[in-house]
């Protein structure tokens, strides 16, 4: 018996648990970035409709009125490709929580065999103790 051999192995599964949590956190954040941006270009639109609303309570020329509706039209479209590429980063981070999920499944797996080497390892020295004791309280009481 043998103390755990594996410890590089162990290590390596450690250092994949952390590059996938900073792979995560990336994702998040950016995640977070894309999801404000959404919330801006909503906000642009909200704002454009409420002023077309207005100028066309104030009258102004259909020129304007046309600028206003391209314009909306723009921002919508912008909104859309911000809620798709929001739609695909929340994909993105939910594969890198499986993957940092994974990373952990298999460095505690490892860490669980660590244990259980270890403990089987310091048992063995234990009965081997036991053993040598026993062979020593043997040889005495041979003496007398």
């Amino acid at each position: 018996m043998k103390p755990f051999s594996m410890e590089p192995v162990l290590r390596y599964r450690k250092q994949l648990e952390d590059e996938a949590r900073q792979k995560l956190f990336i994702s998040r954040k950016k995640e977070t970035e894309i999801s404000r941006q959404v919330e801006d270009a909503k906000q642009v639109v909200t704002d454009l409709h409420a002023n077309l609303e207005g100028e066309k309570r104030e009258g102004t020329t259909v020129d304007r009125l046309l600028l206003y509706e391209n314009r909306i039209l723009l921002e919508q479209e912008n909104l859309l490709e911000l809620q798709e590429k929001l739609v695909r980063q929340q994909k993105e981070v939910a594969r890198r929580r499986r993957r940092l999920l994974h990373a952990g499944q298999e460095k505690k797996g490892l860490e669980k065999l660590k244990e259980k080497q270890n403990l089987a390892y310091k048992q063995f020295r234990e009965r081997q103790e036991a053993a040598m004791l026993d062979e020593i309280a043997v040889l005495r009481h041979g003496r007398r």
